[in-house]
C-alpha cells in the first residue's frame, strides 16, 4: 500500500514541476522580451483568457450560454472608472466596488431570467448588453459616446498607473492566476458538480435535491464579477474607456477561448487564448491594411472548422489522444486511476477518522 501512496506522490511532485517550470517561464518573459508590441500581446491573452474563463463558468460548466460578458467588463470598468474620477478614491478600493456592482447588478436582473432555457436566455443576455451600452451612449453621466479618461501622471503601484507594460504584465498574469484557481476550486465543489448536473439535466438536478436556480444565479454573479474585475484592468491599462468596450463583437471575442481550447475544461480558455490572441493581433497587424476586419473574418472560420471537426476543443482531442498518453506516462509517470482513487479514499478516510 505504501508503494501505491509513493507512486501516487511522485506523480503530484511531477505535475507540481512542470507547473512551475511553465509559471517561471512567464516570470521572466519580461526579464528577456523588452518589445512593447510582444508584451502587449501577452496582456491581451491574460485579460482575454480571465474574461473567457468567466463566461465558461457560465456557459461551459453550466450550461447557460451567455452573449453578454462584455457588458459585465464594461460595467466594472465604468463602475471603477467613475468611482476614481468622481469620487477619487484609490483605484483598488474602486476595484472592489466594482466588482461587487457587477454582482448585484447580474444577479438582479439575471434573476428572472431563469425561467428562460437555451437561446431565449442567450437573446436575454445579448439585449441587456447592448441596453446597457446604450444607456450609456445617452448618459452625460458616463461620458456619452465620447467615454472618459481616467487620470495620468507619476507611476505609482497605489495609484496601479504605469507608463510601461511590464507591471501590468505581472497585475495580468497574476489576475489570470488567482481566477484559474477560484474555477478550479469551484469545479471540485459541490458547487461545481451541481453546476455541471444541471448542465446535462436540469429536471434531473431539481428531482435529486440541486436547486437549480440557487446554483445559476450563483454562476451569473461570480461570472459576472471576473468579467468586472477585468474590466478595471482593461480601463487601468488603456486608461480611457467608451462604449465600444461593449459591443456583441466583444462578448463573442470571449467566447472563442473557451470553445476552441475546450468549453468542458477549466483550462480550455487559457489553452484557446494563448492560440487565439496571438492569431489574431498577427493578422490585424499584417493584414488590416489589406483586408479591415480579417481578425473576426479568422475567428468566424476558427469557430466554424472547431464546431465541425473538433466540437470538444484541443483539450478534448488531447484528453483521448497519444500525446496525452505519452506525457501521462513517460513525462508525469502517472498511475493507474484506480490507484489514485484508492489513495484518495485513503486520505479522506484519514481525515473523518
Amino acid at each position: 500500500m505504501s508503494e501505491k501512496i509513493k507512486t501516487v506522490r511522485g506523480y503530484h511532485r511531477n505535475v507540481t514541476i512542470v507547473l512551475g517550470v511553465i509559471l517561471a517561464i512567464f516570470l521572466l518573459i519580461p526579464t528577456f522580451v523588452k518589445n512593447p508590441y510582444t508584451l502587449n500581446v501577452f496582456i491581451l491573452i491574460f485579460y482575454m483568457s480571465t474574461l473567457s474563463m468567466a463566461w465558461n463558468l457560465l456557459g461551459g460548466m453550466t450550461g447557460q450560454n451567455s452573449l453578454g460578458h462584455a457588458a459585465y467588463m464594461g460595467l466594472g470598468a465604468y463602475a471603477a472608472s467613475m468611482l476614481i474620477t468622481k469620487a477619487h478614491m484609490n483605484p483598488w478600493l474602486s476595484a472592489v466596488l466594482g466588482v461587487i456592482i457587477v454582482g448585484l447588478v447580474a444577479g438582479v436582473i439575471f434573476y428572472p431570467c431563469f425561467i428562460l432555457k437555451g437561446p431565449y436566455f442567450t437573446l436575454v443576455s445579448i439585449a441587456f448588453g447592448e441596453a446597457l451600452r446604450q444607456f450609456i451612449i445617452n448618459s452625460s453621466f458616463f461620458g456619452r459616446a465620447s467615454g472618459i479618461g481616467l487620470p495620468f501622471g507619476r507611476d505609482s503601484w497605489l495609484n496601479f498607473r504605469f507608463g510601461s507594460k511590464e507591471p501590468y504584465y505581472y497585475v495580468g498574469l497574476a489576475m489570470v492566476l488567482l481566477v484559474y484557481l477560484i474555477m478550479k476550486k469551484i469545479e471540485r465543489s459541490r458547487m461545481g458538480y451541481a453546476l455541471r448536473t444541471i448542465r446535462e439535466d436540469e429536471d434531473a438536478a431539481a428531482a435529486i435535491g440541486i436547486n437549480p436556480m440557487k446554483y445559476k444565479i450563483m454562476a451569473v454573479v461570480v461570472s459576472a464579477m471576473v468579467a468586472g474585475l477585468v474590466g478595471f484592468f482593461y480601463a487601468s491599462y488603456i486608461r480611457y474607456i467608451d462604449p465600444e468596450m461593449m459591443v456583441q463583437a466583444k462578448s463573442t471575442e470571449s467566447v472563442l477561448p473557451a470553445v476552441v481550447g475546450g468549453a468542458a475544461f477549466v483550462e480550455g480558455p487559457l489553452v484557446g487564448g494563448l492560440i487565439m490572441i496571438p492569431l489574431s493581433e498577427f493578422l490585424r497587424a499584417k493584414f488590416s491594411s489589406i483586408l479591415p476586419g480579417i481578425n473576426m473574418l479568422m475567428y468566424a472560420i476558427v469557430l466554424l472548422v472547431v464546431i465541425r471537426f473538433r466540437p470538444a476543443g484541443i483539450l478534448g482531442w488531447y484528453d483521448h489522444s497519444k500525446f496525452k498518453t505519452f506525457i501521462d506516462t513517460k513525462i508525469l509517470r502517472k498511475p493507474p486511476i484506480e490507484v489514485i482513487e484508492e489513495v484518495e479514499m485513503m486520505k479522506q478516510q484519514g481525515k473523518e477518522a
